[in-house]
């Protein structure tokens, strides 16, 4: 008898091990590891204030790094419990975890608990500025994930926020005051950036309220015209203020008298290219995949983008 209740205990236990490692996957893949890409924006006044000069520097910017990374990933979480009804009637979206059933929303609610509070409580714990700033990210697109999204242009400006609210999280790490030029130019960027994508799920959506209610709730409220015209004016406004940026007395004198003119020509590269991707190929409805997959010059550009401003900073 006891040799069968052995026998009897070893296939539950081999049965509850997937059931476990099925959870965390489904967990790992919606916190959206591939969007963590985003979180490097935190480290550029890192970057441009000359603090990678020193491995505390390193150490600082890897640790908020790691907190952006847990709270970005709490934030999808609750995003995706609050959108799995909808996401089960898109054509891509429907395979998430949560739309397809293979997580539960208290567990990913608990999960995106414990995430949210332990990144909240290592910010604070590296600078309260800091972690102010974190707070009020969290808060923010927590906000937006629950009732903000449903607004019209809002939710666009909202989402274009997350970007300067990683460089201004990341200038209080770095101890250094925040240039309002650079600042401007993130949030520029940012909002180029959404607006395409915008406009690629309006495309791909269908221009009738119906379809478009299936993707995002606010499709139906935007213009296909109008978001040509939001799509080129941030385009060239980007490209003019980083240029302004880049000689701008105030830049040249925070290092030594040098400008970042070199670095102009791989912005307007980037931004020509990203254009093109989402007017020539169809792309753009993943900023993240056009980075990473869609258009590897983009990301060659970026690398450029990178070196060159390292080699002004620290070359000399």
């Amino acid at each position: 008898m006891a040799a069968r209740s052995e026998g009897g205990s070893r296939p539950a236990a081999a049965v509850s091990a997937p059931v476990s490692d099925g959870t965390l996957s489904a967990l790992f893949v919606s916190a959206r590891p591939a969007q963590w890409v985003k979180n490097l924006v935190l480290p550029l006044p890192f970057l441009f204030g000359g603090v990678l000069g020193a491995t505390r520097g390193w150490l600082l910017a890897t640790a908020g790094l790691a907190v952006f990374c847990a709270l970005t990933s709490a934030i999808y979480l609750v995003n995706d419990v609050m959108d799995r009804e909808r996401d089960r009637e898109h054509p891509v979206k429907r395979h998430r975890p949560l739309a397809a059933g293979r997580l539960g929303a208290p567990v990913a609610l608990a999960a995106a608990a414990v995430g949210g509070s332990a990144g909240l409580a290592a910010g604070f714990l590296l600078s309260v500025p800091f972690g102010a700033w974190c707070a009020l990210y969290a808060g923010l697109m927590t906000a937006y994930s629950l009732w903000l999204k449903r607004v019209p242009f809002l939710e666009a400006l909202i989402v274009a926020a997350g970007l300067p609210l990683r460089a201004l999280a990341g200038a209080a790490l770095a101890n250094l005051p925040p240039s309002p030029f650079l600042m401007g130019c993130a949030y520029l960027l940012a909002l180029f950036l959404v607006v395409g994508k915008r406009q690629w799920e309006l495309q791909h959506a269908g221009r009738n309220a119906a379809s478009s209610s299936d993707h995002r709730a606010v499709l139906a409220s935007y213009g296909a015209e109008g978001l040509d015209f939001l799509f080129i004016v941030t385009a060239l406004s980007t490209v003019a203020a980083y240029a302004a940026y880049s000689v701008v007395a105030s830049t040249r004198e925070i290092h030594g008298g040098r400008s970042f003119a070199p670095t102009i020509p791989f912005v307007v590269l980037g931004v020509a290219r990203y254009v093109r991707l989402v007017y020539r190929r169809g792309g753009g409805g993943n900023p993240t995949r056009a980075l990473l997959i869609d258009d590897p010059w983009i990301l060659f550009i970026v690398v450029g983008w990178v070196a060159a401003a390292g080699w002004i900073i620290y070359g000399h």
